[in-house]
C-alpha cells in the first residue's frame, strides 16, 4: 500500500508514489521509543532535485543512483547510524551519535555533495532535508528545516552521550529485506577454548537471523537466498549486537579474543567492506588480544580471491580463520595456498557417544589439517567433549551452552 510523506501536515511531493512504511513499524517504533523523535534527531534527505532533472532517464538510471546513494551515505554515516530508502526519492537518516542540529547540518553536506555528483553546476542551492516530526499510520510526517539557523546552533550544540546499553536498533537490525520481509538479527556468545590447556580464550558470536512478527528462524538454505545486500546487513548487526551483548554480560572485563563472524561476500564487497571494517575497529576497544575474523560461506570460492580478501582483513585483526558450513568429509582443496591461520566447523548433531565422537571428529580434523594448522570446532555439547576434540587434534572449540571457563593458566589467543 502506497503512503504519502507529509511536510508540515500538508500534503507534499503528492505526484511521486510512496512506500508505506508498516514495513519498517519494528525499527521505527523503537526509534520513536526512544526519544530521538520527539528531540527533532530523524531526517529525511530527498532526490527530488535529481529526479526532476533527469525527467525521463531517472527510471533508467535509479537502480544505479540507489546503489551510489548507499555506499556513500555508509561511508558519510560510519558505523553509528541507520539509513532507510523509504520511497522512490527519499530516505530516513538516523545518527544516534548526533544532536538534533549536527544530524541536520550532516544531512545538508552530504545531500548537497551527493546533488553535485548527479548534477555538477546545475544542482540547486537549497537541500532538501526534513526533520521528521511524526509517524502514523504509514505515513511520515516531516517539516522543512531553517537550514541557516541549524548551521548556526550546530557550532554550540553539546555532544551526545549514549548510554552504555542503549534501546536504539542497531544500524539495519530489524531491516526490510530485498523480498518484503521484515528481518531481525540475534545473536549469542559461546566461549571458546584452547584445547592444550583449556583455557577459556575469550568468546565466538553465534548469530540467529529471524523473520518477523512470530520471530521465526532462518534456515540455512533461506539465509543463502538472501542478497549480498542484505547479507552484509545481518553481518553488520551481528557485530553490532554480539559486541553489544559482549559489553552488557561482562561488563567492562576485557576477553583476550571475540571471534566475529563474516560472509566472503561482504568482505569482497566494496560496499560492505568500509562499515565492516568500522565495526571491527569499534570491537577491538572489548579485546586484549585482539579479533579473530572467521569468514562464512567460503565453499565454491576459489582459493585466489578467497586469499584476496583474507588480505584485506588481515590488518584488523589478528587471525583470519575459514569457517566451513559442514564437517569436511575430505581435504578442503580449494583453501590450500590461502593461508587461512585455521579452519573451523560446526559440531552440529555430532554423536553424543564418546567413541563415535572421537572417530567423527579424528576424520574431519585430519581433513582439515592438510589445509592449516588449527582446527575450530564450534557448538560442542558438553565440557566433556573438550577433552575428546582435543585427543582428536583439534586445537580449539567452543560450547554450545554458556558454562563457567575452565580453570587453567592464564589465556593466550594460542592460534598459530
Amino acid at each position: 500500500m502506497a503512503s504519502t510523506l507529509v511536510a508540515d501536515g500538508l500534503e507534499a511531493r503528492a505526484s511521486v508514489e510512496r512506500f508505506s512504511t508498516h514495513e519498517l513499524g519494528p525499527t521505527l517504533e523503537r526509534f520513536q521509543a526512544s526519544g530521538m523523535l520527539e528531540e527533532g534527531r530523524i531526517n529525511l534527505i530527498g532526490l527530488d532535485a535529481i529526479a526532476e532533472r533527469l525527467g525521463d532517464k531517472w527510471e533508467v538510471r535509479q537502480e544505479q543512483i540507489y546503489d551510489h546513494v548507499e555506499r556513500s551515505l555508509t561511508r558519510h554515516l560510519e558505523g553509528g547510524g541507520f539509513f532507510q530508502r523509504v520511497s522512490p526519492t527519499d530516505y530516513l537518516v538516523v545518527q544516534p551519535g548526533l544532536g538534533k542540529f549536527n544530524a541536520q547540518v550532516s544531512c545538508l553536506l552530504y545531500l548537497r555533495e551527493l546533488l553535485s555528483h548527479f548534477l555538477g553546476g546545475a544542482a540547486p542551492e537549497a537541500a532538501d532535508v526534513l526533520e521528521v516530526t511524526s509517524l502514523s499510520g504509514g505515513r511520515i510526517f516531516a517539516a522543512e528545516i531553517d537550514r541557516a539557523h541549524a548551521i548556526a546552533a550546530a557550532r554550540t550544540e553539546p555532544p551526545v552521550v549514549l548510554p552504555e546499553s542503549d534501546n536504539l536498533p542497531t544500524p539495519w537490525n530489524p531491516f526490510v529485506a530485498a523480498d518484503g520481509r521484515t528481518l531481525r538479527v540475534s545473536c549469542h556468545l559461546e566461549p571458546v577454548f584452547e584445547l592444550k590447556t583449556f583455557a577459556q580464550i575469550g568468546f565466538r558470536i553465534v548469530r540467529r537471523v529471524l523473520m518477523m512478527p512470530g520471530e521465526i528462524e532462518l534456515n540455512t538454505q533461506e539465509l543463502r537466498n538472501l542478497t549480498t545486500a542484505d547479507i552484509e546487513k545481518v553481518d553488520l548487526a551481528t557485530i553490532a549486537r554480539g559486541v553489544s551483548r559482549l559489553q552488557s554480560e561482562q561488563g567492562n572485563a576485557k576477553q583476550p579474543t571475540l571471534f566475529l563472524p563474516v560472509s566472503y561476500t561482504t568482505l569482497s564487497s566494496q560496499r560492505g567492506r568500509g562499515p565492516l571494517i568500522a565495526r571491527f575497529k569499534e570491537a577491538t576497544r572489548g579485546v586484549e588480544k585482539g579479533l579473530i575474523c572467521e569468514i562464512n560461506d567460503i565453499e565454491g570460492v576459489p582459493g585466489s580471491a578467497l586469499a584476496a580478501v583474507t588480505v584485506l582483513i588481515k590488518p584488523f585483526c589478528v587471525i583470519v580463520v575459514g569457517k566451513l558450513r559442514d564437517a569436511p568429509g575430505r581435504t578442503p582443496e580449494d583453501l590450500r595456498g590461502v593461508r587461512l591461520q585455521g579452519v573451523a566447523f560446526e559440531a552440529g548433531q555430532h554423536p553424543l557417544e564418546p567413541n563415535e565422537f572421537s572417530v567423527w571428529a579424528e576424520r574431519a580434523i585430519t581433513n582439515a589439517r592438510r589445509v592449516t594448522r588449527s582446527v575450530i570446532i564450534h557448538g560442542l555439547s558438553g565440557p566433556e567433549y573438550l577433552g575428546l576434540a582435543g585427543l582428536a587434534g583439534a586445537t580449539h572449540a567452543s560450547l554450545a551452552a554458556r558454562r563457567a571457563p575452565a580453570p587453567g593458566p592464564a589465556p593466550t589467543s594460542g592460534l598459530a
